[in-house]
């Protein structure tokens, strides 16, 4: 093909009186070569149309949408019968409340019971006294003689129960058990699962009580309380 071209350009250059020097020639022919060369090639259109450009074109709007924002705005709020809401801050708060209002009620009190009765030959006594924390003090008497007499205490305690103060429990904080009669001993009474049940915390005119010893470890004059019973207050045993 290239030759042809060639031949008809110098057929040419010849018919015309020889009008243009064999540079010109060459030139014309190399120009016409590059021509031929070229006109095949298409140019990278389609590959400057796939640039990045037109992921570019499309911004992360979606990204932006589902921000966390959407979590704040659904934050787990719950709410009680009256539409109230209610979290377990609120509940904690709850039982706080309790605990203070069921040591306010029994702060600086004293209450006692006997067995069969305060007068009996034999009897079984135990107080319950609220100064400054909790004491559980009992004793087994036989006329004018004690024979056995021990108590445990604790600085504070723990309140578990109905939020109206119907039943309550009072579970001792790092109680401590001693025994003062046969004979003085730190170590001699045991203290495991022991707790106090109290009824009607609130009402003056039926609260009762109940000495809780799942496991029997409570020495003599015990089992002896372990139903719900109405103790005197501020009678104190001599």
């Amino acid at each position: 093909m290239r030759r042809l071209i060639v031949g008809a350009l110098v057929f040419a250059v010849g018919a015309a009186g020889c009008a243009a020097t064999p540079e010109a020639v060459q030139t014309l022919t190399d120009t016409t070569a590059a021509s031929a060369t070229t006109t095949p090639t298409e140019p990278p259109a389609t590959t400057v149309a796939e640039s990045p450009a037109t992921t570019d074109a499309k911004p992360p709007a979606t990204t932006v949408a589902e921000s966390p924002a959407t979590t704040v705005a659904k934050a787990p709020v719950a709410s009680d019968a009256s539409g109230e809401a209610v979290d377990e801050s609120t509940e904690t708060d709850q039982e706080m409340g309790l605990a203070e209002r069921v040591v306010a009620a029994l702060e600086d009190r004293s209450f006692r019971e006997f067995d069969p009765g305060k007068d009996a030959e034999k009897r079984k006594a135990v107080i319950l006294t609220f100064f400054g924390g909790i004491e559980l003090w009992a004793q087994y008497a036989e006329g004018q003689h004690a024979l056995v007499e021990w108590e445990i205490r604790a600085h504070s305690y723990r309140v578990e129960g109905h939020d109206d103060g119907s039943e309550v429990t009072l579970q001792f904080n790092d109680p401590r058990g001693r025994q003062i009669l046969p004979e003085g001993c730190e170590t001699c009474v045991d203290t495991h699962a022991v707790s106090i049940s109290v009824m009607s915390v609130f009402d003056p005119e039926r609260i009762a009580f109940r000495v809780n010893d799942p496991y029997g470890v409570l020495q003599s004059p015990f089992p002896v309380f372990n139903s719900w019973t109405r103790f005197g207050e501020d009678e104190y045993f001599d």
